[in-house]
């Protein structure tokens, strides 16, 4: 007879660990010129490498918010030599690709190519960046697009709800309230976008990240092209941003034929560089978060009041806001509602039961796990915060806060930051 020793036992459940140390990669900040910051996250065992240029250059830059985002959008689409087809040629015979995005304050602009090829590639990119042409043709093309996207979010709940949120927090006239009007198309010209792009891709006003397999050829191929970059006598680095104060209000807009309600709850709050930050993260994920949260279980498992909702606290630059977001029948998104401000009451006066706690610290640990999953995920991390002037320290006082969370911490914060009465209420739909 065999015997098989130290077999698992299959009747019960595994114990479930959570680590108490996560090794976050360090990255190293050089400078490979005199004014341009570069950041190195050396790490990762595959000859890829990814190399992201991030411009303060965000849609907050420009009164009409169209112009970043053409920029950036079409910084690929064309220079003096190429055009936008040899573009996209060159990139595939190297089996490398682009990426671009544009938010409130940066931009950037991201290659991703293989290690043999990154002289060939970040050529190519050094080009578009530094020497772009914006053809009228592929603007007419763009704005032609964006406008017909523009006219069916007019008529979508979800999206008209974002944008009046925004401008109820914010204000209209805000740089965080503003939202692409119609007119806003009928405003653009090619010399604007051209302005705009010699104002705000120069040397002065961005930084580098170089992630992955990095040798000392690549770093010495990237400091003669960086030295070739323009400076500016203007840094954009900061733009002076007010908060606003404003008064909770209740606003329904309706759009006629939709059968949903989009929902939208919340206010201003407080972002990364705040010391309460991640507990009031935490709040959030308790509320709505994760698959598991309070919301989704009370009002999507249990009422059956829409097919999602979630809560979250988005950090900006200048400040952060918090919401609450779902889409739910007109016939029943009152009940919903009514359900959200019981959910906001209850985190603020009833402490959080021990189980669902370790539940929610679980998740967060397993969510930070997958964040610092290889070398690009954690690039994508590390860029998040740079634009704070933030260290690796940040995500180890994150782990901190997770681990030492407490019922008390999550009342006080709630307390502080989540009652009911002071949340701005946004409906759109029928």
């Amino acid at each position: 007879m065999i015997k098989f020793m130290n077999m698992p036992n299959r009747r019960s459940q595994p114990t479930f660990k959570t680590s108490e140390k996560i090794d976050i990669k360090e990255i190293q900040k050089i400078l490979l010129t005199d004014s341009v910051p570069v950041y190195l996250l050396n790490s990762g065992d595959q000859d890829i490498l990814k190399l992201d240029f991030v411009f303060n250059a965000g849609n907050i830059y420009h009164e009409n918010s169209l112009i970043p985002e053409i920029t950036n959008a079409l910084i690929d689409k064309g220079t003096t030599l190429l055009s936008s087809e040899k573009i996209s040629e060159n990139f595939d015979f190297y089996g490398a690709y682009l990426e671009t995005e544009t938010g409130k304050h940066i931009v950037s602009v991201t290659l991703y190519t293989l290690n043999k090829y990154f002289k060939e590639t970040f050529q190519l990119l050094f080009e578009i960046l530094f020497d772009a042409f914006f053809p009228q043709s592929e603007i007419d093309i763009f704005l032609k697009n964006k406008y017909q996207s523009f006219l069916i979010n007019q008529q979508k709940t979800d999206a008209v709800s974002t944008e009046i949120f925004a401008e109820s927090i914010f204000g209209k006239n805000h740089p965080y309230g503003i939202s692409v009007k119609e007119n806003d198309f009928k405003n653009v010209e090619r010399g604007q976008i051209l302005n705009f792009y010699r104002e705000y891709y120069n040397a002065s006003n961005m930084f580098v990240m170089l992630s992955g397999k990095i040798k000392d050829e690549h770093l010495l191929i990237l400091k003669s092209f960086l030295n070739q970059v323009k400076r500016s006598d203007t840094n954009h680095l900061k733009k002076d941003i007010q908060i606003p104060e404003k008064k909770a209000v209740k606003i329904f807009h309706k759009i006629e034929n939709t059968v949903q309600v989009s929902i939208k709850v919340g206010k201003i709050t407080i972002n990364k560089l705040h010391p309460d930050f991640f507990n009031l993260n935490i709040c959030s994920v308790i509320l709505g978060g994760y698959f598991g949260s309070r919301l989704m279980t009370n009002i999507r498992e249990d009422k059956g009041y829409t097919y999602g909702i979630y809560a979250g606290n988005v950090s900006l630059l200048e400040l952060g806001f918090f919401v609450i977001s779902a889409d739910s029948s007109k016939d029943v998104y009152k009940k919903a509602l009514e359900e959200i401000y019981k959910e906001l009451k209850k985190i603020r006066t009833v402490p959080v039961g021990n189980e669902e706690l370790i539940r929610v610290k679980r998740w967060l640990f397993g969510n930070i796990i997958k964040i610092f999953d290889g070398p690009l995920a954690l690039s994508e991390a590390y860029k998040s915060i740079i634009s704070y002037n933030l260290t690796k320290d940040y995500f180890y006082r994150y782990l901190e806060a997770i681990k030492n969370i407490s019922p008390e911490i999550i009342l006080k914060t709630a307390q502080t930051y989540l009652h009911e009465d002071t949340m701005t209420e946004v409906t759109v739909g029928a």
